[in-house]
């Protein structure tokens, strides 16, 4: 497996889960996303949540 070109950190706050398990992780301190539209809160639909898993399978295995 390559390594990682993109930073791990970003990958788990875009994806709001702690895919690695590392103590440090800011979703640990924070629980919205980056940028400056992080912080908006709505409700998951069922197409967001598949798509979700989907985007976290895509971003641990690359």
């Amino acid at each position: 497996m390559s390594k990682r070109a993109n930073s791990k950190y970003k990958i788990d706050r875009r994806l709001r889960v702690n895919l690695w398990g590392r103590p440090k992780s800011p979703i640990n301190k924070r629980e919205y996303g980056p940028g400056q539209h992080g912080q908006g809160r709505q409700k998951p639909t069922d197409y967001r949540l598949q798509l979700m898993a989907k985007q976290r399978l895509k971003g641990y295995y690359g």
